[in-house]
């Protein structure tokens, strides 16, 4: 028995799936559903069928599904039609939606079109991108501590008074504002490669066990780091990893395509930001 909240569920899918031009002729015999003087019709089911996830393809995918698929499509025709006649497609709220559908709509034309049309990556590439980082697809694993701080200063400052022979655990209880690792020392424990961000998983893994880093900056702010234990492992086989690496690679590969392609854009177009007024504002209470 179908629930309220699947019934509701499907027609949020089906809304957010474009509308299907729907043939309005009264001579229109193959038609496989009317409601008024709108028809849907089997193309139309098709097409909402296809936008459709997966696990609801699974769902509908049979003789029932068709008939409960229909009935999506009947609902959906009556709140459309039902809004219209209360002229919510007049209301202020409605246009700043379309033009923002719009907007977006274009923006995705443009985005496939100079873009995912354009860039991809060739098994070649891929391979080549195996063969050539081994490191990357190891089963390395590798135990540490780390102490991190705000400001590249607060870390050459503790990290001097680590060299001259104070306790690194100590000083990572006491100064550390990663507070899950502080009070355990900074201890990591063991972490395999693509667990961390890229810049801690380099200097982790181009040490030598018992070292400690220079102050290394990432996104979280600076971190000294101690190499407390590494387990060498074996090359993952490429047939693996293939698919995986492939979807990264494209994926870096469409997004450099895009940082250089808004560039050029920037070239074409006149951009102001005020910066001085970015400061002030505030998004939430």
């Amino acid at each position: 028995m179908k629930t309220l909240s699947s019934i509701f569920l499907v027609l949020l899918v089906l809304a957010g799936c474009s509308r299907s031009p729907v043939d309005n002729k009264t001579s229109a015999s193959d038609y496989i559903a009317k409601v008024d003087g709108s028809y849907i019709m089997e193309k139309d089911l098709k097409k909402q069928f296809k936008a459709l996830p997966d696990f609801m393809k699974a769902i509908y995918n049979n003789t029932e599904g068709v008939k409960k698929l229909t009935d999506e499509l009947v609902k959906k025709e009556l709140i459309y039609l039902e809004a219209k006649k209360q002229g919510l497609d007049k209301s202020p709220a409605y246009k700043e939606k379309l033009e923002e559908f719009q907007k977006l709509s274009l923006i995705s034309m443009l985005l496939t079109k100079e873009i995912e049309d354009k860039v991809g990556v060739t098994d070649e590439e891929v391979k080549k991108y195996y063969d050539t980082h081994p490191d990357e697809f190891s089963t390395d694993r590798a135990r540490a501590s780390h102490i991190l701080v705000k400001t590249k200063e607060e870390a050459d400052s503790l990290l001097k008074r680590i060299r001259a022979g104070e306790d690194f655990a100590a000083i990572a209880k006491k100064n550390s504002i990663d507070k899950g690792s502080a009070s355990k020392g900074g201890d990591l424990g063991f972490f395999g490669r693509g667990q961390m961000v890229p810049e801690f998983e380099k200097a982790v893994f181009s040490m030598k066990k018992g070292a400690v880093s220079d102050p290394v900056k990432t996104q979280f702010g600076y971190h000294i780091i101690k190499l407390t234990d590494l387990k060498k492992g074996q090359k993952i086989g490429y047939d693996k990893v293939k698919d995986d690496l492939s979807k990264r690679l494209l994926r870096e590969k469409r997004r450099a395509a895009f940082d250089s392609y808004i560039e050029k854009l920037k070239g074409s177009y006149s951009v102001e930001i005020k910066d001085d007024r970015l400061k002030d504002i505030k998004l939430a209470d």
